[in-house]
């Protein structure tokens, strides 16, 4: 199957799940090319969201990276504008979660960049949750699920660029059958 454009498939991790309260700490893309939707691209960044060290190393622990991985980060203005560097706002984003849309949205207002995506947003769960109808599982279509349907092994679960990485295997099973 082919696209109109290519797909943005984006992950984050945050800090919680409330966008007004939590912050995103590691926003990750794989840019999939519209005709064949093998990956074009990357992003990968984690977030300092943070200068005090005990904070840092929470997130550190939650992300399993080292404390001086996210001491050294950017801060989310950087990150952001390294993101629309790389990928401009042409490709359609496509990400597993509503929440990850507003989050992304945030983000950008906290920036005061423009956000100029499309408003149309490819919903992998949705997308997910017809395929388990379909196929006749009967378990709720998470992201471990698909990747445990399609034997796709995640070794870190908060790796937000592994998460992209093995979603969009999962999109491209689907798609392709």
């Amino acid at each position: 199957m082919k696209f109109i454009k290519d797909i943005l498939l984006f992950q984050i991790e945050t800090t919680g799940p409330i966008i007004d309260r939590d912050s995103i700490i590691q926003l990750s893309a794989v840019l999939l090319d519209k005709d064949n939707l093998l990956e074009k691209n990357f992003f990968n960044s984690y977030i300092k969201v943070s200068f005090l060290d005990n904070t840092i190393s929470q997130h550190a622990t939650q992300l399993m990276v080292p404390f001086e991985t996210l001491q050294k980060s950017p801060k989310l203005h950087d990150v952001i504008r390294a993101f629309i560097a790389k990928f401009g706002s042409t490709p359609l984003l496509a990400t597993h979660s509503v929440s990850n849309v507003q989050f992304l949205r945030q983000a950008f207002k906290k920036t005061f960049l423009p956000y100029e995506y499309d408003s149309h947003v490819l919903d992998l769960w949705s997308l997910g949750y017809v395929y388990t109808l379909h196929y006749g599982l009967k378990k709720m279509p998470t992201m471990q699920t698909l990747f445990q349907h399609f034997n796709l092994k995640q070794t870190n679960p908060h790796d937000a660029l592994e998460k992209a990485r093995l979603s969009a295997e999962v999109f491209r099973k689907i798609v392709n059958g």
